[in-house]
């Protein structure tokens, strides 16, 4: 039997979560607005993907491993922000760049949209989605009787209520990039799109 009052929690706190600015909203709406909504699918997919896995780890044993070996949240935030600096030290690199329009067209072929696996890495790399998870499946693991049961209520409120939702940042992102073609704001985009992914790596780091 479902619990109903979890469950209008659960719905509530998946909107809101998701539909309000964040580090990942940022990332994928700097790409869709760089790259298009398109070609910014594999990240977006990822990093729901990320997250649908986290939730699931959470639910069957995660926050136990987390408090056997505490250092591990500590090795996740070093390496997750030292791995998002690299990425946005090679976009902010391109958005400040004064080479010619024929070595633009060049090092512009080189910036390319994050990968499927790396949208799935980059919530495995920041310490405050985990525990952002833990919380979720430990509020709303008795929303029905078994354990199992809660997990896929849980991940279809995610699909149903969450994907749509974070899929307002992606054409959010893409109504930008249908109002900008010319080289300039592509240079713009790279820094906003370099200082998003910054700004990721330095919320980690404080999580």
């Amino acid at each position: 039997m479902i619990n109903t009052t979890l469950l209008i929690s659960l719905i509530s706190l998946t909107f809101l979560s998701i539909i309000t600015p964040g580090p990942s909203n940022l990332i994928v709406m700097s790409s869709s607005a760089l790259f298009g909504w398109r070609r910014t699918i594999p990240l977006f997919l990822g990093i729901s993907s990320g997250s649908a896995l986290m939730v699931s780890a959470s639910v069957y044993g995660l926050g136990a491993v987390i408090e056997t070996w505490p250092w591990l949240l500590i090795a996740i935030k070093l390496f997750g922000a030292a791995w998002l600096t690299n990425m946005s030290i090679q976009f902010l690199n391109k958005g400040l760049s004064n080479s010619s329009k024929k070595q633009g067209v060049t090092q512009s072929s080189s910036i390319r949209p994050f990968r499927f696996y790396e949208g799935i890495f980059m919530q495995w790399a920041n310490p405050k989605a985990i525990i952002v998870a833990l919380t979720i499946a430990a509020s709303f693991i008795d929303v029905s009787e078994t354990p199992f049961q809660s997990l896929m209520i849980i991940l279809g409120i995610f699909i149903v209520i969450g994907i749509p939702t974070a899929s307002v940042w992606l054409f959010l992102g893409n109504l930008v990039n249908k109002t900008v073609t010319d080289e300039k704001y592509a240079k713009k985009f790279n820094l906003i799109m370099g200082g998003s992914i910054l700004l990721t790596a330095i919320m980690i780091l404080m999580a």
